[in-house]
C-alpha cells in the first residue's frame, strides 16, 4: 500500500485506495470480491477450528486425569462430547463388552481373551481415525487458499498492467499520470492476494501442529487404555 501511495504522490494523482477500487475495471473488482470471500471464509475456519481444538485439548486433559484416577468416563466430558479420549474409551469399553461406567482397574472385571483386546485396539484405532477426520474438516481449504490466493492476485496484477499499456497506446503518452492508475490498480490486487494467503498459511500450519498433538495423544491413549484394562500399569 505504501508503494501505491508513493506512485500516486509522484504522479500528482490525488486518490485513495477505496477510490481506486471503485474506479477499477470489472475484472479487477471480480478478483477483489473473490479474494475477499476467500479471506472471510479462511478466518471463519481458523477461528472455528481453533476454538474446537482448544476445547478438545482441554477436555482431553480433564478426561485423562480422571481416567488415570480410576474412572473410564468423565460425566462432564460425555455431556460436552468434545473429548476424543472419552470417545475412544467408550469405544474400547463397548468392544470389550463392559459398561462404560465401569472402573478401568476394577477387580470385578474378568480378564478378556487376547483376541478381544486386539479387536478393541482395532476398534479404537478406527474410532480415532474417524474423530481426527472430523477434526480435519475444512482445514485443507486453508492450504488451498494459501497456495492459490497469490496467483489469483497476480492474475489481477497482470490484467492491470495490460490495462496500463492499453492506456499508453490509446493516449499516445507514457507519462506517470497515464500509467500510475493502472499500476496502482494492479498492485491492489497483489496486496489483496497476499492478505488472503498469509493468514491461511499461518493458520494452516498452526492448526496442523495442534492436530498432530491430538493425534499423538490419542495414539498413546489407546495403548494405555488397553494396558490398564489388561491389568498392567503403563509406564
Amino acid at each position: 500500500m505504501a508503494l501505491v501511495a508513493f506512485v500516486l504522490q509522484v504522479g500528482g494523482v490525488r486518490a485513495s485506495v477505496p477510490a481506486l477500487v471503485a474506479s477499477s475495471g470489472l475484472f479487477a473488482k471480480f478478483i477483489l470480491v473473490l479474494l475477499l470471500g476467500v479471506s472471510v471464509y479462511t478466518w471463519a475456519i481458523i477461528v472455528e477450528r481453533l476454538r474446537l481444538y482448544l476445547r478438545v485439548q482441554r477436555e482431553d486433559r480433564e478426561f485423562l486425569a480422571a481416567f488415570r484416577a480410576g474412572a473410564t468416563a468423565n460425566p462432564g466430558v460425555e455431556r460436552t462430547n468434545a473429548s476424543v479420549l472419552a470417545f475412544l474409551a467408550r469405544t474400547g469399553e463397548r468392544a470389550l463388552g463392559t459398561p462404560p461406567h465401569a472402573s478401568a482397574t476394577s477387580p470385578a472385571s474378568a480378564p478378556a481373551p487376547a483376541s478381544r483386546y486386539e479387536l478393541a485396539q482395532r476398534a479404537m484405532e478406527r474410532a480415532a481415525g474417524d474423530e481426527l477426520a472430523r477434526l480435519e474438516r475444512h482445514v485443507g481449504f486453508l492450504a488451498t487458499a494459501g497456495s492459490v490466493s497469490p496467483f489469483i492476485g497476480l492474475m489481477g496484477t497482470v490484467w492491470g498492467v495490460m490495462s496500463a499499456f492499453l492506456s499508453i497506446g490509446a493516449q499516445g503518452s507514457a507519462s506517470l499520470v497515464v500509467v500510475a492508475p493502472g499500476i496502482a490498480e494492479a498492485l491492489i490486487t497483489t496486496v489483496a492476494g497476499l492478505a488472503a494467503a498469509i493468514p491461511a498459511v499461518v493458520g494452516y500450519n498452526h492448526l496442523l501442529a495442534r492436530l498432530r498433538v491430538i493425534t499423538n495423544v490419542s495414539s498413546a491413549f489407546v495403548t494405555e487404555f488397553l494396558d490398564r484394562r489388561a491389568g498392567g500399569v503403563p509406564a
